[in-house]
This record gives structure tokens, sequence and C-alpha cells, in this order.
């Protein structure tokens, strides 16, 4: 077995690539393409009879600072304020050194997308929150753009690729450098892998494991991305010493479960209450925002409140009619749905706020405090308690009234696998890196944080970390021959505390 640099030892004396990347979506497809544009031969796996992965499927939203974008708008913004943001958002749990490396290299990412023909206007930069600077880059064509041009990018290249071809597992040398991968009846060595396939969200199992906030959703709970994401990438890092972490790391959207179809943003106009008749969030914050404020409630569920007035006076957003002529979603939030699932009985009607509150368990004098308060801000200059918009800000007078209720079961983002240092190597559980293994985008655990950035983190971060494992694992598969080191995990126990 040949002997190589950092710890590398082969199979054989010529292994059959320099890089195997794990996964053809966002993350897998231009780790492949910077792995090979600095000299790797690489072959690209996917388990799925396409690419795209998640990134197909997603709005293509980018987070990124110091951009031309923001330029052009004035915006003032800064890698420092991008760092500081993440840290205080996460409490800490995002690395630093991810941090910088994401606020520096986002743009350098996104400058590129745009050399391949991703269309990025200024007119669509926007604040995440519509409190931190405008940082979310929304692209022409959503998310399925950005993949048409990495795959296009991909066949101008020679990277061997192949579909339906689910790796297995590692395969890793007496040192405990990884050194190939295993399909199916046959073996690929390579010397090193980049894992790119996907979060757990396919695994009921991993999502009970690693995201035990999900379960009280109950039935309600479904996800979005691709069935092949079924966590195999943490499982495949678990089994050679990673560190695997992200328990609670990942975005839940709310859903009233009309449909197992995808809508993002509620209903900004209407009020969003707990099961104590309280407000507990601006509606019209941030999707993560208004997720995050409901699986805060002992009850992990709250009420939009609004009455007939409202919605039929009610608009989609702009945003939400554009993913609706591009067939990615179906609308809730319209009189007629609203109409219809009331018939059903997935919607509760009432002439008034009384009968309202007895029909969904509230304490109806609570409610009436809470509308009453509502109504007040709305009709005023004042500033409501919560600091929503005025546009959206709009007085409910006089019945029928509705409520619907909403849980955050939408599993969007998942953020549980393997911790990665800044250059996207897997960190072993006594935090040195795996020789000759690497990972990028919803296979990682140290990421997402317990608590979602900001529209664009994942894609800009999926995209921005795959750039840089392809360009580590490279690097470290090219470099010259040197002294072996032995890599062997220090503690055989992979269920440490922190990891399920």
């Amino acid at each position: 077995m040949a002997k190589l640099a950092g710890g590398r030892r082969m199979a054989a004396e010529n292994p059959d690539y320099d890089v195997i990347v794990v996964g053809g979506g966002g993350a897998g497809l231009i780790a492949a393409i910077y792995a090979c544009d600095a000299g790797a031969r690489v072959a690209l796996l996917e388990a799925d009879d396409r690419l795209g992965g998640s990134t197909a499927l997603s709005g293509g939203l980018f987070y990124a600072t110091e951009t031309k974008q923001q330029q052009e708008l004035k915006v003032i913004d800064d890698q420092q304020s991008v760092c500081a943001d993440i840290a205080k958002i996460s409490s800490g749990e995002i690395p630093d050194s991810l941090s910088r490396r994401f606020a520096s290299e986002a743009k350098l990412t996104l400058d590129w997308l745009v050399s391949i023909g991703v269309e990025f206007p200024s007119d669509r930069l926007v604040s995440a929150d519509r409190i931190m600077p405008a940082r979310s880059h929304e692209p022409v064509g959503f998310g399925a753009s950005i993949i048409r041009s990495l795959d296009y990018e991909v066949s101008k290249r020679d990277i061997d690729i192949a579909y339906r071809s689910r790796v297995q597992e590692l395969i890793v040398d007496d040192t405990g450098a990884v050194c190939g991968v295993r399909l199916e009846g046959s073996d690929i060595h390579s010397a090193a892998v980049v894992l790119a396939c996907g979060g757990i969200g396919g695994s009921p199992e991993l999502l009970d494991r690693m995201t035990p906030k999900s379960r009280r959703v109950a039935d309600w709970r479904w996800y979005v991305g691709p069935k092949q994401n079924q966590g195999d990438g943490l499982l495949m890092a678990e089994s050679v010493g990673a560190r695997i972490c992200g328990k609670d790391s990942g975005l839940f959207l709310l859903s009233p479960n009309f449909y197992r179809d995808l809508e993002v943003i509620g209903p900004a106009w209407a009020m969003l209450v707990n099961r104590q008749g309280q407000r507990i969030v601006r509606e019209d914050g941030g999707y993560w925002e208004l997720s995050e404020a409901v699986e805060r409630q002992e009850e992990g569920s709250a009420y939009y409140i609004f009455n007939e007035e409202l919605l039929l006076a009610s608009e989609p957003d702009e945003r939400v009619l554009e993913a609706l002529a591009d067939g990615t979603i179906t609308l809730n939030w319209i009189p007629s749905v609203i109409h219809e699932q009331a018939e059903k009985g997935k919607v509760e009607v009432a002439d008034t706020l009384e009968d309202l509150a007895r029909a969904i368990n509230v304490d109806a004098a609570a409610l009436a405090a809470t509308v009453n308060s509502y109504n007040s801000a709305a009709e005023s200059e004042d500033n409501d308690a919560f600091f929503k918009a005025k546009e959206y800000c709009l007085a409910m007078r006089g019945g029928p009234y509705y409520a619907v209720e909403v849980r955050p079961s939408i599993a969007i983002v998942t953020g549980a696998g393997a911790a990665i240092d800044d250059r996207g190597n897997v960190l072993a559980k006594d935090g040195r890196p795996i020789p000759g293994l690497y990972a990028a985008g919803e296979v990682t655990g140290n990421v997402y944080g317990p608590y979602y950035i900001g529209s664009g983190y994942a894609i800009g971060t999926t995209l921005t970390f795959g750039r840089r494992a392809g360009i580590e694992a490279a690097s470290f598969a090219t470099a010259p021959a040197g002294p072996v080191e032995n890599h062997l995990p220090t503690t055989p126990d992979h269920h440490e505390t922190g990891q399920a």
C-alpha cells in the first residue's frame, strides 16, 4: 500500500480518483467543479437519477456581504457585522472560524455564480428579517437556475458522474484515513472524499434522534426535500469516528397542514397567538422567526386569527405569486382555500371572538384583550408591542372570525451531522481532522446552529463551504507524498454527550 502525505494510505498504488464527491446537489456540484479545476481527477456519485438535490427545490436565496449588489444599493454592511449577527443568533454555537470563513468567501462564491450565468439582480436584494442589512440575494429562476448553471459547468469538465449510485460506507485504511467509498458490489478508491449527500429529512428515525423538538408536531411532520436525503452522510461519518453534532438544529416551517405542499410566507396581515391567547411574535417577521417563536411555546402550536374582512382584502406576497407561477407551491392563505378548509373542519369559524376562543380552547378574556390591544395599535400612530409594520397591522372588527392552527412541521433544512473546520475537514471526536474526509451542506452539524440565521443562509453556506471543500480535498489529494501518521480515533464511543 502506497504511503502518501498527511497520513494517507491508499488501497492501491494508483487510486481510481483523486477526489470522490458523494452527492450531486449544490454542495456536491460546486465541490466537484472546484476540485477538478484544481487539477484533481474527480468522480461524482449521486443516489438519484438526476442532479440538483435540495438546492434545486429551494428559493435559491444567497446570504452574503460586501457584494456588488449591496454596493449598488448603498447597503452599509461588512464581514464583521455578519459574524456578529451569526454569533448572536446562534448563541455562539457556530464556531467563529466557520463564520469568518463564510463571511469572507460568500462574496467570492456569489461572484463566481454570476460569472457562470446565474442572475442576482440588485432589485432582488432584501433584508432577511427587515431589520438586519440586506444580505439575501435572490436569483432569477430560484434554486433551479443555480443547479442548471452548475450542471452545465460540470458538463464542460472531465468529471465522471454516476447516477443511482448510493454510497453504503466509507473505506478507511489502517491509519484511520478515508481512502474511498463502497457501493453495492464495488469499491472505488480515492485520496479524498467529500460528503455532500444532504441532510436527515428523509429519515423519520434520524429526525426523531437528532431533532426531538419535531416530535411534538406528530403526524403533521413531513420533509420537503429529496427522498434520498436519509442521513447517509451522518451515518457514514459517524462510522469512521466523526464528531456528530447539531441536535435540534434545523428549520421547520409553519404549516396549517392543509396540503403536503410548501408555502414559505404566511399571512403577515393576520394575528398569531399561542394557546393562552397571547401574541408571540411580529407576524411580518422572517418565516424562520415565526417558526421558532411557535417552537418555543409549550404546546408547539399556535393560531392565526383574522376576520372575513381581512381575508377578503388580503393579497398574496409578490414572492409567493412568483413561486406559484413557477409551479413551486400552492396557496393556503386565500379566501377560496380558507373557506374550503373550514368546510372540512380544519379551520374554526365563529361569529364572535368569544365563540372562536371556545372552539379552539383558548381563554376568551385573554383573546379579547389581545385583539383589543392589537386593534388599538392598528388604528393609532403608535407601534404595536412587536413593532409590526403598519401596512400589515390591520384592525379586525366584526365577524365572522377565523382561527387556523399552525405547527412548525415542514422540515426544510436539517443541521445535524459531522462537525467540520473552516477548511471543510470532517473532525473526529478529539477535534483533529479525519484525513481524506471533507463535508459541506446539510451533512454538516456545526454550520446552522440552533436558530436559523436568515433567508439565504442555507444556500450561501452550502455553496461556499462546498467550494472550499472541493479546493481543500483537491489540495490534499494531489499533494506530494510524505510521512504517514496514525489517525485512528482515540475513543471507540460513538455516542458521547450531545450525539444521541
